[in-house]
């Protein structure tokens, strides 16, 4: 056994030597062993459960770290905090950035220690901060640079998969991130939040990507218990009434006919000629086909996620950087969906945090199954610059 492994072993020991002493009051609000303990042999509480991206993170420090920069690059009068709240209420936000625009700052958030906003919110006006007032803001500023490695930060969170290497740099900026709100602000006191993040590459290796175990869904669930008990005002039974209201839903919804949706869904589809397509789609289609005409359609919404002209995906990779391509036409063809894609030339910049798109190449045809990750993305046209930032991590497909 490990020196490491032998210590954690002494230290659970200590521990439930302590909890199951009787005469010992209770340590922080725990008063006993963990129940789940006496029937799973390898299970520990400290080491047992995987950690909350969403409430750590888009609900823990990033509102937090937001306030504090904000709050000081506003002293600095870099911005003021009318022009702050205009760029947030004014911004262009397209297709799913509408639907989770953040809202206009109270002015409460320069004296409180938090902007406030759910997580939808928070992850968005974080990820667009740069297009809202990076033109303001010079570069090396310290406040800047703590927000960019949170970015960063949480942009590794909501990986999807994970290797070895990008563990190890996952970990890196996380202390990347530690140091440079350390160097902003030396006498804020970090939360036991932040610490739990000091912890996430561990608990990725126990338990695998944390999106995937995160309450972002639990929390859109339990949204319809909590509108359901305000609708009913009976407390008399609150369990009994939620169980059947929402047994209620279920049949409803499952006796719908438009309940199972198809893998694939494609919205105002129509018939055209093949001839009439881009040289490079008439290619790759008379392989696929020899029918002359096939549909094309505006929108298609595959398990789930929905791709729209003007939207941009992540395909393949230039220079260690991956690239990205416009979706100009949807078609779909013996029931399979490919993409014509304007690919554009992308370059990092860092200190937005963002790609720069240059210089359009020519069109491409590619499936779903091409993209170095599913989730369509959205650019945006600051000072005359076409930039883009990814929701999450962009793993390259090799």
């Amino acid at each position: 056994m490990h020196a490491r492994s032998r210590q954690a072993v002494g230290h659970r020991k200590i521990e439930s030597e302590v909890l199951e002493n009787e005469s010992s009051s209770s340590k922080f609000g725990v008063k006993g062993a963990c129940v789940l303990s006496e029937s799973l042999r390898h299970f520990h509480p400290t080491t047992g459960f995987p950690p909350d991206l969403l409430h750590d993170l888009l609900e823990g420090a990033v509102p937090a770290e937001l306030a504090l920069c904000l709050k000081e690059m506003i002293r600095l009068k870099y911005f003021s905090f009318e022009y702050l709240n205009h760029r947030i209420t004014s911004f262009p936000y397209q297709h799913s950035d509408k639907v989770n625009r953040p809202q206009a700052l109270p002015k409460s958030f320069l004296v409180r220690a938090t902007i406030g906003g759910n997580a939808h919110e928070n992850a968005t006006l974080l990820r667009l901060l740069p297009f809202l007032i990076g033109s303001k803001v010079p570069e090396g500023d310290l406040f800047w640079a703590v927000l960019m490695e949170l970015k960063d930060v949480v942009e590794l969170a909501l990986c999807p998969s994970f290797t070895d290497g990008l563990l190890d740099y996952f970990s890196r900026k996380i202390s990347d991130h530690r140091q440079a709100l350390r160097l902003a602000f030396p006498d804020f006191r970090l939360r036991p939040k932040h610490h739990y993040l000091e912890h996430y590459p561990e608990f990725i290796k126990r338990f695998g990507p944390l999106v995937n175990v995160w309450t972002m869904r639990f929390e859109a669930k339990h949204r319809f218990f909590k509108r359901a008990v305000r609708d009913a005002q009976n407390f008399k039974n609150v369990l009994k009434t939620l169980a059947n209201k929402h047994q209620y839903m279920m049949a409803y919804h499952v006796s719908a006919p438009s309940y199972f949706k198809p893998e694939m869904q494609a919205t105002r589809i129509d018939s055209v000629l093949v001839s009439g397509l881009p040289e490079i789609a008439q290619t790759f289609i008379k392989e696929q086909t020899e029918s002359d005409r096939v549909y094309h359609a505006s929108k298609v919404i595959i398990d789930g996620i929905e791709y729209a002209a003007g939207m941009f995906v992540s395909f393949g990779s230039d220079g260690g950087l991956p690239t990205f391509g416009e979706i100009n036409d949807i078609y779909v063809v013996n029931s399979s969906v490919y993409f014509l894609l304007l690919k554009y030339i992308s370059w990092f910049t860092e200190h937005l945090s963002s790609y720069e798109l240059t210089s359009p190449q020519p069109l491409a045809v590619h499936q779903q199954s091409d993209f170095n990750d599913p989730t369509p993305l959205f650019a945006y046209k600051t000072n005359g610059i076409l930039l883009l930032t990814t929701k999450k991590f962009i793993p390259i497909k090799e």
